[in-house]
């Protein structure tokens, strides 16, 4: 959620452990790897502590040695815990070159940051490629994106080939474009291409499953808010859009096994959807500060289950909301 859409929708409203979850509370769902989890996604059932505290973070991504890395309007980090059990966060970038979506292409973790020192709101328009594997890597930019206002949410589609990104809530025209990767090279952008033009409804968050491209959108006319799903067709092109859910402004959202979980930004909480669409479970309104991001936590450095959160604006940090 950048600063220009924070400002704009305000003025629109304005003018987990799995052995103590109680079973009304419970879905499960199922990992990549294969073994079933009891995830809670709700208040009654969960708690969160703040782990890091930062200002204004946006994205946050674990790659599948369980490694975090995160962004905000400051910086790019890595979140890792000392021997005594402290979260700290390394950041790779020099002050205020502001980063926003991610996304993980193998051993490549692609970054969206400023194209300069200044660290614009909203100029995110340079893409940053980091070889996790690497001793003391740093993101190396790689390529800029042109005519976006506000790059934003981001996935990497491998059977496709593409990075997909949202141009954001202040967008002079709001799409989704694909960038095509060179299947040799990770770090070398071929071309970009507007794949899907949205207006009048602005697009913020990016999740894949799939062949199905899940997004949160907004519609300043209305005021309202929805997740809807989209999917890349076999000849490449976007099917017709289909609402899966309808709730304010929303901002990130990202995949746990057969479910969705997203941030209620206006609403200041997390929640999770099935795929179909339907509400599986909240955590109270004002559970949170701002969220921006929410993805399921794994090891080494979390329990199964548990839930990763950023803030933003009023709150800041990254949270952990653990099953009781």
């Amino acid at each position: 959620m950048k600063h220009s859409f924070a400002v704009l929708a305000l003025a629109l409203l304005s003018a987990c452990g799995n052995s103590a979850i109680p079973s009304e509370v419970q879905h499960v769902v199922q990992d990549a790897g294969g073994s079933v989890k009891s995830l809670c996604v709700k208040s009654a059932c969960g708690h969160a502590r703040q782990i890091v505290d930062l200002p204004d973070l946006e994205n946050l991504k674990i790659t599948a040695a369980g490694r975090v890395f995160v962004t905000g309007q400051q910086n790019f980090y890595e979140i890792t815990r000392d021997a005594q059990g402290s979260y700290n966060a390394r950041p790779f970038l020099s002050t205020g070159s502001g980063c926003s979506g991610m996304a993980l292409n193998g051993n490549t973790l692609y970054a969206l940051c400023s194209s300069g020192s200044a660290g614009a709101p909203t100029d995110m328009s340079g893409l940053f490629a980091l070889d996790v594997l690497a001793a003391n890597a740093v993101p190396q930019h790689i390529f800029s994106l042109t005519g976006m206002s506000l790059p934003n949410g981001m996935v990497w589609d491998a059977i496709g080939g593409y990075l997909y990104v949202t141009d954001g809530p202040v967008a002079a025209e709001p799409k989704i474009v694909r960038l095509k990767v060179d299947t040799a090279n990770p770090a070398r952008i071929l071309m970009q291409e507007t794949w899907l033009k949205t207006l009048p409804q602005y697009p913020n968050g990016l999740a894949l499953r799939g062949r199905s491209l899940y997004t949160t959108l907004f519609n300043p006319s209305t005021a309202i808010g929805t997740v809807v799903q989209v999917d890349i067709l076999p000849d490449g092109t976007p099917s017709p859009l289909l609402t899966l859910f309808s709730k304010g402004i929303m901002d990130d959202l990202s995949v746990a096994g057969d479910t969705l979980l997203v941030t209620d930004w206006q609403g200041d909480a997390i929640f999770q959807l099935a795929l179909n669409g339907a509400l599986l479970q909240t955590t109270d309104a004002g559970s949170f500060s701002k969220p921006s991001t929410v993805e399921l936590a794994s090891g080494p450095l979390f329990a199964a289950g548990e839930l990763l959160i950023t803030e933003r604006y009023t709150g800041r940090g990254v949270w952990l909301f653990s099953p009781n």
